[in-house]
């Protein structure tokens, strides 16, 4: 898997398509931002750790499936926290093995 990694400038507004708004509090929205950290975390072999989602929407991406673009904060190894842009494609109810994180950007 390849993931793509750039810097992302300004306030982070979701992309075109992305018309529904997501609970952040939900525990799914949480266990779909934990998934994208620790994804990340294990593909750069950083260490990095899941803290909370601000914002997210979604858009249908077809059978069944959505895409998930969430802005999140996670710490790394030394305790510092980021804001980070990830973008998640997932059946809702499936196995997190089916899951697949999309991109992943620090916001600055």
């Amino acid at each position: 898997m390849q993931l793509v990694v750039v810097p992302v400038a300004g306030t982070a507004t979701p992309p075109a398509g992305y018309t529904n708004p997501e609970d952040v509090n939900s525990d799914f929205i949480k266990q779909v931002g934990k998934f994208a950290v620790t994804v990340y975390k294990l593909a750069k072999g950083v260490a990095m750790y899941y803290v909370s989602t601000s914002q997210c929407w979604s858009m249908p991406a077809g059978g069944g499936a959505n895409n998930y673009w969430m802005v999140l904060t996670a710490t790394n190894g030394a305790g510092a926290a980021g804001s980070y842009v990830a973008t998640v494609w997932g059946i809702p109810g499936s196995e997190s093995k089916t899951w697949k994180l999309l991109s992943f950007n620090a916001t600055s």
